[in-house]
């Protein structure tokens, strides 16, 4: 299982959650290696407090 972080309400950093979804299967010249850190870029950031460039709207989206 891959941990993912999602958002489901429009906030602060407490209302990020770390869940857990199904591992992609990797393609031909794909690696998988383990993530310590991540972090959110200024565009992320704005979109989770909802100060993005276009209206935050929250919908849920099949996994492309």
């Amino acid at each position: 299982m891959a941990k993912i972080v999602r958002f489901h309400q429009i906030g602060g950093p407490e209302l990020l959650k770390i869940e857990e979804g199904p591992s992609m299967g990797l393609g031909k010249g794909e690696a998988k290696f383990r993530v310590q850190a991540i972090d959110l870029n200024r565009a992320e950031s704005r979109f989770v407090h909802g100060y993005y460039l276009e209206p935050t709207e929250l919908t849920r989206k099949s996994r492309i």
